[in-house]
């Protein structure tokens, strides 16, 4: 059964593939302008050759799409100046310029925020009397504006986009193009051929794509001279992997009876056996070394092999050990030494972050992804632990269960 989110990928995929096609023809941005978002410093330009009517009635844009977004205009009333191109808007104008979070009718702001304060934790997930707050130093979010079909077709993004949350930041890139090897699973090295996002363009939108992915919706880039539109569909079921952190230890044989409770299969990778010479040079170097003491472990993997799930599955790995980095909404909650569950999954082929994946690999991906879920929710409950997905969001056992 194709589920709402394939069907919504496939779409996207199409009107991403039909845009690419036409892009070359319909788009001819002007030399003379500019979609950096800090040319609003210089205040909105109307042309000379406008009437001081059209001159009054752009201002009055202006103004009015200022009231709507919440963040300065970017200074382009018009896009490409090709008449097949769909007519701008006020509000469309005014967001061209920022990176944006798309969501749809079943998402608020307040989940945006909610996600945010997540990798974010000394953040108040609230909004000021402006609608804003601030990121970072140097970057900040705003509410943005609601889109209706107008705004979304002058947008160029998805018709279940009724809802644009702006991000303000740095526009930081690399100085050299991507290298023809490489292949970032949401398409960014495609985004920006000229050359990758860097410190903090990189930080915000690794936040927004990760958002994006955890809410099923899509990030719509800030317009740039010489480039198409781009819309970033990222793919939610590309993250598998779960993170449990816990203070407390649980032996190998308590750990692999949860994981068997789904994965009857499981077993307990063999430790390292050390031969006579390290064991006598363990001797000179510490006369207190004792080589017939038990031995204790400080980690230790569980294996589940996916052979009967499908041949290029691959397998689960549950790597146990102390954490030495705890993402920042566990160290929120806890100073005390975490131990780490880290339920990982290696396919056989390591096709797992290539995009565009075919329907094969993405129905046996995601009975991989029940079946690490249904593990996770095992050893979440038995460790009482704190749970994070591989994006970096906090996971419960009843949400992993569902």
């Amino acid at each position: 059964m194709i589920t709402r989110r394939e069907l919504r990928l496939q779409r996207e995929a199409a009107e991403r593939a039909a845009r690419a096609q036409a892009d070359a023809a319909r788009y001819q941005v002007p030399a003379d302008q500019t979609p950096d978002h800090q040319a609003d410093a210089a205040g909105y330009q109307v042309p000379a050759d406008r009437t001081p009517a059209d001159q009054t009635s752009a201002a009055q844009a202006h103004a009015a799409s200022r009231r709507r977004t919440g963040m300065p205009s970017t200074g382009r009333p018009g896009y490409g100046g090709d008449a097949s191109a769909p007519e701008d808007t006020a509000t469309s104008a005014d967001l061209r310029g920022f990176h944006l979070i798309l969501l749809d009718e079943a998402v608020e702001v307040s989940d945006v925020l909610a996600l945010i304060h997540n990798k974010l934790p000394d953040l108040h997930p609230v909004l000021d009397e402006h609608g804003q707050m601030r990121l970072s130093r140097h970057s900040r979010l705003s509410s943005g504006a609601a889109l209706d079909p107008a705004d979304a077709a002058a947008l160029e993004v998805p018709d279940w986009a009724e809802h644009a949350i702006v991000i303000d930041c740095p526009r930081d890139r690399q100085p050299t193009p991507p290298p023809d090897w490489f292949a970032d699973a949401d398409g960014l090295h495609e985004a920006f051929p000229s050359g990758m996002p860097d410190r903090e363009e990189e930080r915000m939108l690794s936040l927004m794509l990760s958002v994006a992915s955890r809410l099923h919706t899509g990030v719509r880039l800030a317009d740039e001279p010489g480039l198409p539109t781009r819309v970033i569909i990222p793919d939610p079921e590309a993250k598998v992997d779960l993170y449990i952190y816990s203070s407390y230890w649980m032996e190998p044989p308590v750990a692999l009876d949860f994981v068997r409770r789904h994965a009857p299969q499981a077993f307990q990778q063999a430790l390292p056996t050390p031969d006579e010479d390290v064991l006598a040079q363990a001797s000179i170097d510490d006369p207190l070394f004792d080589p017939s003491a038990p031995v204790i472990l400080d980690g230790y993997a569980l294996l589940v092999p996916l052979g009967e799930i499908d041949d290029s599955a691959g397998s689960l790995e549950i790597r146990v050990m102390e954490a030495e980095v705890v993402p920042p909404i566990v160290a929120a909650h806890t100073d005390a030494p975490q131990i780490e569950y880290h339920v990982h999954w290696m396919d056989a082929e390591s096709r797992r972050y290539q995009p565009n994946q075919r329907r094969r690999f993405r129905r046996m991906r995601g009975q991989v992804a029940q079946l690490t879920d249904a593990i996770g929710a095992e050893l979440l409950v038995g460790s009482a632990g704190i749970g994070v997905d591989e994006n970096g969001f906090l996971v419960t056992s009843r949400q992993l269960r569902a």
